[in-house]
């Protein structure tokens, strides 16, 4: 057995070995650790925050808000644990009713981005613990402050020892976990590219996988009476995390009479944010997670100007920290160029211009993504036709996108498959075993 095998059998061997025992608790004592989790979360938040900060970049207050994040998930699935794990009912022939009964199916590996530490990791988590299952997880390299912060975390609320598992694994043991006949999950958040190889190498092992991967949300504004409102909301949206979010707003449509003032009013409080540093209580802006992303996106930026984009605010690489990008406005012409089509994961936001409700709808689903979107309509009708038309995942209408644990997250095209949290998130990595027992 080589080294990377070892060390695949052992950590695997520790999560199933835990398993074993966990996925007999009942479910109350699951919940339990889950509800002790949010509390230690809460008892925590400062130090979290910080090292979130140190690992990736993320300014306090939204390293704060993260953590918040967490809270309301661990909270939802324990104080929901008997109805969301309780059986559904079927009747069907002779006047029998049949179960379906959700159980658990053994180890989870979870392989998580960075761009938020801990609320990716527990919306895997939490569903996954209460569900009876173990969740093995490979962070991103940079976030390794974190992880063994999530895990420490996670024993001192009750967790048997292997259940949740900072795996440290590499790329090769990535794919031999995948590989594994003790994996029977994969969760993976993260970019298309990986998402891909992810998604054979489990399809060869016959392992259900969901992926949540990238996203180029649309933002449509054609309700006049808030214009000037959502033009410093949408600002705001796209500054948090550095604009290193998967449903940020990152294509903002807006009625084309409406435009020039909403442009006005967006770049008024999108520049008014300045990179600086992520363990200042009063930063709004962090630096992006690494050198190489912050030179990707000024490429981008630059190719777009140069095939006619017009471009709003200073790109200019900062020698003193490289990492840090101030904000940028894209503005049409841009539907022709290839960073429409693109994923700016970053403090960049595009603007464009809409005649009618129609054409909004088309520019909305003019992207090989499809995870999120958020309209303001100005009348019922148009709302309506959005959320039937627009081809995502999820839709906020005349309201912004919200983070309730409750509702399920993913998307549809290039976004990924499969969903996190709420009750559709549980059943994801279950058995959904049907039973049917003749009473007569």
């Amino acid at each position: 057995m080589n080294a990377v095998d070892a060390s695949v059998e052992h950590v695997l061997g520790a999560a199933h070995a835990a398993f074993a025992d966990w996925h007999r608790q009942s479910v109350a004592a699951r919940a339990q650790v889950l509800a002790r989790a949010a509390t230690l979360y809460e008892e925590r938040a400062d130090a979290l925050a910080e090292q979130m900060a140190l690992d990736m970049g993320k300014p306090i207050a939204q390293g704060l808000a993260e953590v918040r994040s967490c809270i309301a998930i661990l909270s939802y699935y324990a104080d929901n644990a008997a109805d969301l794990l309780a059986p559904d009912l079927i009747a069907h022939e002779d006047g029998n009713q049949a179960e379906v009964r959700l159980q658990a199916i053994g180890v989870v590996l979870g392989v998580m981005p960075w761009n938020y530490p801990h609320y990716q990791l527990i919306r895997c988590i939490a569903p996954n613990l209460l569900l009876g299952n173990a969740v093995a997880f490979k962070h991103a390299s940079i976030c390794g402050g974190s992880a063994a912060l999530v895990e420490a975390l996670f024993i001192d609320a009750g967790a048997p020892r292997g259940l949740v598992r900072d795996t440290g694994f590499t790329h090769a043991e990535v794919f031999a976990a995948i590989a594994h006949p003790l994996v029977s999950g994969v969760s993976f958040t993260g970019g298309e590219r990986a998402g891909a190889a992810i998604a054979e190498a489990a399809g060869a092992a016959l392992t259900k996988v969901v992926l949540e991967l990238g996203g180029s949300d649309p933002f449509i504004v054609f309700d006049a009476s808030r214009a000037r409102e959502l033009a410093r909301l949408a600002a705001t949206m796209r500054l948090s995390n550095a604009g290193q979010t998967c449903v940020s707003p990152k294509r903002i449509i807006v009625r084309r009479d409406l435009l020039d003032q909403f442009v006005d009013d967006f770049t008024a409080e999108f520049f008014s944010a300045l990179p600086g540093d992520p363990l200042d209580g009063e930063t709004r802006l962090g630096p992006l997670s690494n050198e190489t992303a912050a030179d990707e996106l000024r490429g981008a930026v630059r190719a777009a100007q140069q095939q006619g984009a017009e471009v709003r605010g200073s790109f200019e690489r900062d020698d003193e920290d490289p990492r840090r990008f101030a904000p940028v406005v894209l503005l049409e012409p841009l539907r022709e160029l290839p960073v429409w089509h693109e994923e700016l994961f970053g403090p960049v936001a595009m603007i464009v211009g809409a005649d009618t409700i129609d054409e909004a709808i088309e520019l909305a689903n003019d992207s090989p993504y499809g995870l999120g979107a958020t309209v303001f309509a100005d009348t019922s009708e148009a709302a309506e036709r959005c959320a039937t038309e627009i081809v995502a995942g999820m839709v906020s209408i005349n309201r912004l996108k919200g983070g309730s644990p409750a509702l399920p997250f993913g998307g549809v095209k290039r976004s990924g498959f499969g969903r996190e949290l709420g009750a559709q998130g549980l059943r994801e990595f279950s058995n959904q075993k049907v039973v049917v027992i003749d009473r007569g």
